[in-house]
């Protein structure tokens, strides 16, 4: 049987208030599959931030910029420069001039980059719908339209 929340985090009294309680089983599952991933990108030299920025290259289809990849992966503009940075320097990501423009450059994958996602996603893919087994698809889908609605209305 699964441990629950009050006694993963040794506490003297359980919870009265059911929706703190669901946070605290969200942030703390959340943290575990974070950590599941990042043991698994480091058997790549990857970070969660690298393996995220090489997978969301690997499905455009239009050229994006370095704002344009910030943008989709919700990060600071000075983490993705990091981000890509470090990714250009073990080549796995090229910055492409753009035409009239010297300001901004197109980010695409090298063909290491490709190679290196092309194994690491297999081996993501099976690391999370093992862990999330537990879920029929539709569950899946049921709870993806739950977390809309929350971050939807959220005032937190």
């Amino acid at each position: 049987m699964a441990a629950s929340i009050n006694n993963e985090l040794e506490l003297e009294q359980p919870m009265e208030d059911i929706r703190h309680e669901l946070v605290l089983n969200i942030v703390r599952t959340a943290a575990v599959i974070a950590g599941e991933g990042a043991a698994l990108f480091r058997r790549f030299d990857l970070t969660e931030a690298q393996f995220n920025v090489l997978f969301a290259l690997k499905y455009k289809k239009n050229e994006w910029t370095q704002s344009d990849l910030g943008k989709r992966l919700v990060v600071t503009r000075a983490s993705i420069t990091s981000v890509l940075d470090k990714l250009e320097s073990k080549g796995l990501v090229r910055r492409n001039d753009v035409a009239g423009n010297r300001r901004i450059y197109h980010i695409s994958l090298t063909r290491k980059g490709q190679n290196l996602i092309d194994r690491v996603e297999p081996v993501y893919r099976e690391t999370i719908h093992k862990a999330l087994d537990i879920f029929s698809d539709e569950q899946c889908r049921d709870m993806i339209s739950k977390m809309e609605q929350i971050r939807s209305r959220s005032a937190v």
